[in-house]
């Protein structure tokens, strides 16, 4: 038996994942890249497809800088 592919979860998008993000690190990058998602609220991980991951990359690397800077 096949395994099956998740698909991505930004509404209105049928491509196959490629990226898993946790959803709080992507909250604030997928509000400014102006996406909405189909997940249910008890989803800790977001799958997003290649095309959607690389238009929220940018921010969440920012936000990794901003984080670690916190730690130090």
């Amino acid at each position: 038996m096949a395994a099956k592919k998740k698909l991505c979860d930004v509404k209105d998008c049928s491509n196959s994942t490629k990226k898993t993000v946790s959803r709080e690190q992507a909250g604030t990058a997928i509000k400014q890249a102006n996406m909405t998602l189909d997940i249910r609220d008890k989803v800790n991980k977001v799958h997003l497809c290649a095309d959607h991951y690389r238009k929220i990359k940018k921010q969440l690397k920012k936000d990794r800088q901003i984080e670690r800077l916190r730690w130090g």
